[in-house]
């Protein structure tokens, strides 16, 4: 099972619908900052399986949750876009607890439109940064591989779909 993560897309959809187009993902996670740009994809694509949070810029639509736990091919993954839980405070282990709380061993947010992925309190932890804004570096998006019901990579990528960073997942 393939699954793509976005983050702050802001309105800009061309960059996610190329990427849908060159992956054919089965499920996309969109971490919020214009939540309607999931919904346009699920427009475009009305195969595509998608699922996604608010973030601190989606005003309107209270139908959409702060957080949301997913359950892909039996594994647990929590999703939050990061404003809630201080992703830019010293500390920045808030959204590794929840998730580890929510018992889920990946945990994706956005917010801060930065690339990263962590190993927290035995969580992976991973920022997709933007996809359209993106801050100190190239505008990009995440690739989770599941097999077998185990997440087995996640790889982080540029808009372009050409590999900056990969996380093998074992155990």
């Amino acid at each position: 099972m393939k699954i793509l993560i976005f983050a702050d897309s802001h309105g800009y959809n061309v960059s996610m619908a190329c990427a849908v187009e060159r992956e054919a993902p089965d499920m996309v996670l969109h971490l919020g900052d214009h939540a309607d740009d999931a919904r346009e994809l699920e427009s475009v694509f009305p195969q595509l399986v998608v699922r996604g949070v608010r973030g601190n810029n989606d005003f309107f639509d209270r139908s959409v949750p702060d957080h949301l736990v997913v359950t892909p091919g039996g594994v647990r993954i929590f999703l939050t876009h990061g404003h809630r839980e201080q992703v830019y405070s010293r500390e920045g282990d808030m959204v590794a607890r929840l998730a580890r709380e929510e018992g889920c061993g990946l945990a994706f947010f956005g917010h801060t439109h930065r690339m990263s992925l962590a190993w927290q309190h035995g969580v992976l932890v991973c920022n997709p940064g933007s996809i359209s804004l993106p801050r100190g570096g190239a505008p990009g998006y995440a690739r989770l591989t599941i097999e077998e019901g185990r997440a087995r990579l996640l790889e982080l990528l540029d808009e372009d779909g050409e590999l900056l960073r990969h996380e093998k997942i074992t155990g």
